[in-house]
């Protein structure tokens, strides 16, 4: 063998012995992240039992007083109508002298929508 060809085959093989030096740490490193998640989910299916053990949920949808009063809130803005008007408590005298009754805006639709985002968050 020529001292270049002999050069050449210890160059590779001092190559492959520090790729087969560090191999094993990365055999030896945890898995993170997805990989991690997969290995337990695979080392549990080998011994057959799960450490997952999910809460038990309350029958029927969640009671949350505070839901409930949004709920009824929102029922009553829906009932009230957009734009309602009331005669006002005084009358107005016009421009002929005459006492006229006048009419004011029902505002009760708009402190409800107030309430409502105001207890709700909305």
């Amino acid at each position: 063998m020529s001292s270049r060809r002999l050069a050449a085959v210890k160059c590779r093989a001092a190559v492959l012995l520090a790729l087969g030096a560090s191999a094993p740490g990365f055999a030896q490193t945890p898995p993170s992240g997805e990989a991690a998640i997969d290995s337990a989910i695979s080392d549990a299916v080998k011994e057959g039992s799960s450490p997952y053990r999910p809460t038990p949920r309350p029958s029927g949808p969640p009671q949350d007083p505070q839901l409930e009063e949004c709920k009824q809130l929102l029922a009553q803005i829906n009932e009230t109508p957009k734009r309602s008007y009331r005669p006002s408590d005084a009358p107005v005298e016009n421009s002929q002298g005459n006492d006229v009754l006048a009419v004011e805006r029902d505002r009760t639709r708009r402190q409800l929508q107030r309430t409502f985002n105001e207890k709700c968050g909305r």
